[in-house]
């Protein structure tokens, strides 16, 4: 920063500055005491009663149509400065904003004096930032599939986050190192092992859950299921499955003393039956034969 002397930077309702002065970052302190709502007088009384510990200095400063001298301290300081006030000893209305300046504004300066912009320490990586750690993991693991997700096991354990996309844009850049880095030798057959069963068992499960694919059918099976809940799994079951026109189900469980007809090859059977009695003139002898009297025969 030897080209700057000044830096406007925005902080909430607030503008806060940045001055370089031999060659460090300092801050005028009386924006950051008013914006807290503190009293000015009273903090530059604190101040001044110890300048060695604070380093502060007095430097001209432009302003809107005028050149104006403030207290600045040392950035480094402004952290400690910050610490010694009590958000427990303000008013009341004042402690959310004096809590806000403790936790958020000596890193919003600072990152305008190093980077010329804000970083919001909370913002997960952005789509683009997102593609990049894809493309380093998709070189590295080429079309290995249970390597690509070992690998980001890894990265997700190593960043204490559930799922890429939660990465915190501040750890982008070590992440980017660490995916290129990550020794592939020492992700262990066991890690890579359970994941490609894992992907050999979803990759058959339409396969050996054929229900999974038909809702018919998991319908039927949720029904079934309904009705075994309380029965011993072993032994015969019988049940009647009926599906009319518009889809509605009927599942319904008979006792085993009833027996399931296949209509079709009953009438077959009785058919072949039907014939037999009059190709040979059965029924008509047995007509005949009941005219008379029953006999038995000794």
């Amino acid at each position: 920063m030897t080209t700057l002397t000044q830096i406007t930077v925005p902080f909430h309702n607030a503008e806060l500055y940045l001055v370089e002065h031999d060659g460090q970052p300092y801050t005028p302190m009386k924006p950051i005491v008013e914006g807290m709502g503190l009293a000015w007088q009273s903090q530059l009384a604190k101040l001044n009663a110890n300048p060695q510990r604070w380093g502060i200095t007095k430097i001209v400063i432009p302003t809107l149509g005028d050149l104006q001298e403030m207290v600045c301290l040392p950035l480094r300081k402004l952290l400690a400065w910050l610490t010694t006030i009590s958000p427990n000893k303000v008013k009341p209305e004042l402690r959310n904003t004096v809590i806000m300046y403790q936790n958020e504004c000596d890193d919003v300066l600072w990152n305008y004096w190093t980077k010329g912009q804000v970083i919001n320490h909370r913002k997960a990586i952005s789509p683009e930032q997102q593609h990049a750690l894809h493309a380093i993991v998709d070189r590295r693991a080429g079309k290995d599939r249970s390597l690509r997700a070992s690998m980001w096991i890894r990265h997700n354990r190593h960043f204490g986050i559930a799922k890429y996309s939660q990465l915190l844009s501040i750890h982008f850049d070590d992440a980017k190192q660490y995916l290129e880095t990550i020794p592939l030798h020492e992700l262990g057959p066991t890690e890579t092992d359970t994941l490609k069963r894992l992907e050999k068992f979803v990759d058959n499960l339409a396969a050996r859950y054929p229900a999974l694919e038909n809702p018919l059918a998991y319908e039927i099976a949720q029904h079934v299921g309904e009705k075994l809940k309380y029965q011993s799994p072993k032994g015969p079951k019988n049940f009647w499955i009926s599906i009319q026109e518009n889809g509605a189900l009927s599942v319904q469980q008979y006792s085993l003393h009833h027996t399931p007809i296949n209509v079709v090859q009953l009438r077959e059977k009785f058919n072949g039956l039907w014939e037999f009695l009059h190709k040979d003139e059965v029924l008509e002898l047995g007509k005949v034969l009941k005219r008379f009297p029953f006999e038995p025969v000794n």
